[in-house]
């Protein structure tokens, strides 16, 4: 197996609220994977692997598994254990792919909107057992999708990278 790098500060973040301004800012640490299997090169499989993918929001959209660390966890084993949780899917690590950081307004679980800057740490992780399902209350489906199906399909171009860099490790 490839040695794993770990990306700086693989220990969860505090989930800190920070100030700025007149606004509330919290911070929160999460890690998830290109979960992919191999398969035979095809036509619509040049590399010859698939990947995972989940979809969320009444399967409007389309992204790959990824989920908050919890405490005293560090982001790999949470990387493995989200995408097992959502895919069902047992896993390896490859490498580490990058991380992706982005800010968005959380209106969901709160009655005053509060900015949420986020940080999630992605791994290549290489499908050993398991099968693949929906069955988390999470997910509203998955998929498995060729790395070109994947880029075509994914909502977040944070994710979109994560598979372009997974199919440089492939060629």
């Amino acid at each position: 197996m490839n040695q794993t790098p770990s990306p700086s500060g693989s220990r969860p973040a505090p989930r800190v609220i920070k100030r700025l301004s007149n606004r509330t800012v919290r911070l929160s640490h999460s890690a998830g994977g290109v979960p992919f299997r191999h398969c035979e090169i095809s036509e619509t499989s040049a590399v010859g692997v698939q990947v995972a993918l989940i979809a969320t929001a009444g399967g409007n959209r389309w992204q790959l598994p990824k989920g908050r660390l919890e405490p005293g966890e560090e982001a790999v084993q949470a990387a493995i254990r989200e995408v097992e949780e959502e895919t069902g899917l047992r896993t390896v690590v490859e490498v580490f792919l990058r991380t992706v950081e982005y800010s968005y307004t959380d209106t969901y679980r709160r009655e005053t909107p509060e900015t949420v800057h986020k940080r999630v740490d992605f791994y290549l992780l290489r499908v050993v057992g398991g099968e693949l399902s929906d069955l988390s209350f999470e997910v509203d489906g998955v998929l498995w999708a060729t790395p070109e199906e994947a880029l075509q399909r994914l909502t977040f171009s944070g994710e979109r990278e994560c598979v372009r860099q997974a199919l440089e490790h492939w060629t």
